[in-house]
């Protein structure tokens, strides 16, 4: 109890009082759907975070032919990311392990109906000494805070997670990056997926992205604006 209480209060970071965590905005249709949601998930900030245990599909399936969304881990523990039909087992505390679902997880691991798929592998790191020109150091200074951008290909907390799908491909970003993981034979009616457990707080990003979005695709867009 001690436990969920304290992932409850770092969950709801003085967003919104707890009497009003299942209110949806009418302006912003697309969320978080807390009528597909496991037992003890949480949802909160207008329908874009998730926390507690289990998982949660948007309200929103991806019909057109490319579309992104963005996750940002906001805290560490256990989670995946990626695409569930409405018969997921939205109780389970990690997605890709049925079926229903199309998971990267914090395992790093890439799942579908339990089978890995394919595992992320980090990236050496360089170890060179390398000499700045002193008149090279204001610009150095400016750009610092690009480089503390995680490029080790294994997602952190703090990351951003992209996922992009076009009915042919699945496939995840880290930072902007393609980690190079595609699934395919995605099947079914798919809705955007978030699966937390262990004190993760993972936020859904609809639109104003962090990162420039593979070309051609584009935000999700409801049924009514594809007609």
């Amino acid at each position: 109890m001690k436990t969920m209480f304290c992932c409850l209060k770092n969950c709801l970071n003085g967003v919104l009082p707890p009497q009003t965590v299942q209110i949806r905005r009418e302006h912003d249709p697309i969320q978080l759907d807390t009528s597909h949601m496991g037992h003890e998930v949480v949802v909160i900030k207008g329908g874009q975070r998730a926390c507690g245990s289990g998982g949660v599909i948007a309200n929103t399936p991806l019909l057109q032919s490319k579309s992104y969304f963005e996750v940002k881990l906001q805290q560490g523990g256990q989670w995946s990311v990626g695409l569930a039909t409405q018969q997921a087992d939205l109780n389970e505390s990690k997605g890709g392990f049925d079926k229903e679902t199309w998971c990267l997880t914090s395992d790093n691991v890439v799942y579908h109906n339990a089978k890995p798929l394919h595992k992320l592998e980090k990236k050496p790191e360089v170890n060179e000494t390398i000499e700045i020109d002193p008149a090279a150091l204001g610009k150095l200074e400016t750009a610092v805070s690009s480089t503390l951008v995680n490029n080790s290909g294994i997602p952190q907390e703090g990351d951003t997670i992209g996922v992009a799908y076009d009915h042919v491909e699945l496939n995840f970003y880290l930072n902007g990056t393609n980690l190079n993981v595609p699934i395919l034979n995605v099947r079914g009616t798919v809705f955007p997926c978030l699966f937390v457990d262990d004190g993760a707080i993972l936020d859904i990003v609809l639109d104003n992205f962090s990162y420039s979005l593979p070309p051609g695709f584009e935000r999700i867009l409801i049924e009514q604006s594809l007609l």
